[in-house]
């Protein structure tokens, strides 16, 4: 007969078994969660506890403040100013969805939403395998942007603002073509770090996100600008929202980059670029004919480098347009552009036919210019139908006659022309430190058959007299003006260059531009000074071309040329000049794309900035002896 289980319950012998086993069950739960315990705080204390306090902190890259760009006064024209980002920060990052969905709520004033939903989507996919990288989802946010974010941090977390640094270009277009700009660094740049890296052992100095010098001096000179990035530890909340430095941890102070200090003048550059405004193309460049130093370099059409440094969107849109632009406005046309010398070659002419012993100053052609001077069947015309009659050199310089440099071209040859075109820097370039340089083209009996062979065309000695007018060669506006700079010193062609020091953050000087020797003239004194004497009388004598360049205090020499343009139009105006001409102090070179002629568009721009620069020049005078 089986038991009564409810009997079995009131056997005192079963009742106490049963309550000993639940007493021996939860002590051995207990023992197991005691060890369990002792196991965690004790035996891996330490290892949790750093654990837990590297959850709560993160390490932070602290980017060298650049270096900054002064104009020779002190006028500071490249800085650095403060930009906000917005990022992930995976770590944090709990409720993917959630965040995206809030993160959408955002819109600015227009009602347009403020962030990009396929770049959120896209960060939110690379933070899966990016875990302990920021990943930027809004740049140069605005500090109502990040008011926005700070508020609202229970709805995101894992969303973070960060202190971020852009450049800024207080002169806005001025100078924009020199300075350069920067942009951020490319996968394959990074690539090429490592890979030197590995082969060097040097330190990687560029992470993802940097940005890096593109164009002008901020490329040229990267090294100098970029310093030595430092590290430190921040600790953050739950949130990911940065607290404060952890000053028990080990950091490395961020060394700064140096500052550089560059020839150029500001108040002329700004002057320069006024006076051809945006409408016109060409190019304004000013140089010490004494060592060397670009004071301006104007470039037009212009462009705002601090489009540069827009968020990735706004950036983009006006890349966009400026690469678009048939004006081109991204090339720095002093150093890249390519125009024809026209009558400013006639310098050239003059010291070729002296220097070949063929030629005398007094010296008057075999035949008059008539409207011009016929060669074989051809006539080939002189820019005054009218003529100029029976001239010497100075007279011929003086008034640009084309039929007396017709002539002289086909007595000396072109030997002894490109010799001397060679030493004042034409068919090569200068070496100036910029990123980019066109070397401009000489031309020869032997470079034209080369260059020309496939047409079927050959080199005859007619091709002389166009190029004994400037027709034919290419130069450069910064070759333009180093040509007229090495007419006023007579003895040197100097390198020209754009930095003249370089300083620490405390002032200190760190290194000093030295004047270099590009050539050495051969010209000797006599003939300098006829020189001389010819473009004096360009500028200031009744039959001049140059009159419009003059100065009441001041005697300037130059040289009006006016270039065809080979896409048809107007032609091209250009004017060399150097100021005080027995003295010289400043060389400049003006070329400005189809708007007729040089004496009468490109001489005042050159007066304008002559004028400026000694008016500055006699007041500073004035304060001092005051």
């Amino acid at each position: 007969m089986q038991a009564n289980p409810s009997s079995r319950l009131d056997d005192p012998f079963y009742r106490g078994a049963i309550g000993r086993n639940i007493v021996i069950i939860f002590g051995c739960m207990l023992l197991g969660l005691t060890c369990r315990l002792f196991y965690l705080q004790i035996i891996k204390g330490s290892y949790h506890q750093k654990l837990s306090e590297q959850n709560s902190m993160r390490l932070q890259i602290v980017h060298a403040p650049r270096g900054l760009i002064y104009d020779r006064n002190g006028a500071l024209i490249a800085r650095n100013r403060p930009s906000y980002q917005v990022a992930i920060l995976p770590t944090r990052l709990k409720d993917p969805k959630r965040v995206l969905a809030n993160l959408m709520r955002f819109h600015d004033s227009t009602g347009t939403r403020i962030f990009d939903s396929a770049l959120v989507v896209w960060s939110l996919e690379r933070g899966k395998w990016k875990k302990f990288q920021p990943l930027v989802i809004l740049e140069d946010a605005s500090p109502e942007i990040v008011a926005m974010v700070e508020e609202h941090q229970l709805d995101l977390p894992g969303v973070v603002t960060v202190m971020d640094s852009r450049r800024s270009y207080p002169f806005g277009y001025n100078g924009a073509h020199v300075i350069g700009y920067m942009d951020e660094i490319k996968e394959d740049e990074l690539e090429s770090f490592a890979t030197r890296k590995e082969e060097t052992g040097d330190s990687l100095p560029y992470a993802k996100g940097d940005r890096i010098g593109r164009k002008g001096l901020e490329k040229k000179y990267e090294p100098i600008f970029r310093g030595k990035d430092g590290i430190r530890y921040i600790k953050v909340n739950a949130f990911g929202k940065e607290m404060e430095v952890i000053k028990e941890m080990p950091q490395i102070n961020p060394i700064p980059g140096s500052n550089l200090i560059t020839t150029l003048d500001m108040d002329l550059q700004t002057l320069a670029e006024s006076l051809m405004g945006d409408t016109v193309r060409g190019a304004v460049v000013a140089i010490d004919p004494r060592n060397g130093e670009v004071l301006v370099m104007a470039s037009s059409p212009r462009m705002d480098a601090n489009i540069f440094s827009l968020s990735r969107d706004k950036r983009s849109k006006e890349w966009a347009k400026l690469a678009l632009d048939p004006a081109m406005p991204l090339n720095n046309r002093a150093t890249v552009g390519g125009y024809e010398p026209g009558s400013t070659w006639k310098g050239v002419m003059n010291i070729a036919g002296l220097q070949s012993g063929k030629i005398e100053v007094g010296e008057k052609m075999a035949k008059a210019c008539l409207g011009g001077y016929r060669f074989g069947n051809r006539f080939w015309r002189c820019w005054d139908p009218k003529g100029h009659g029976s001239l010497a050199m100075i007279d011929a310089f003086t008034e640009s006659c084309d039929a007396y440099y017709y002539q002289e071209g086909l007595v000396i040859g072109m030997d002894i022309i490109n010799k001397v075109a060679r030493e004042f820097g034409f068919g090569d370039t200068t070496g100036i430190d910029v990123d980019e340089e066109r070397s401009g083209m000489l031309v020869d009996s032997a470079s034209y058959t080369k260059k020309f062979h496939r047409r079927g065309w050959t080199w005859t000695r007619g091709l002389v007299l166009n190029l004994s007018i400037g027709q034919g060669q290419i130069a450069t506006p910064l070759q333009l003006a180093n040509y007229a700079a090495g007419l006023g010193n007579g003895k040197y062609l100097f390198r020209p260059h754009l930095i003249k020091e370089v300083r620490d953050r405390a002032g200190n000087i760190l290194e000093k531009y030295q004047p270099e020797v590009l050539h050495e003239l051969s010209m000797t004194d006599e003939q300098h000074q006829v020189m001389l004497k010819a473009m004096e009388a360009v500028v200031n004598s009744a039959h001049g071309t140059g009159g419009r360049a003059r100065l009441p205090d001041v005697i300037v020499g130059g040289k009006t040329g006016s270039a065809e343009n080979p896409h048809g139009g107007k032609t091209h105006a250009l004017f060399i000049g150097v100021a005080p001409l027995y003295q010289p102090e400043l060389a400049i070179a003006v070329v400005l794309e189809n708007v007729g002629h040089g004496g009468s568009i490109a001489a005042p721009i050159a007066g304008a900035i002559f004028r400026e620069y000694f008016k500055r020049k006699m007041a500073g005078e004035k304060q001092q002896v005051l």
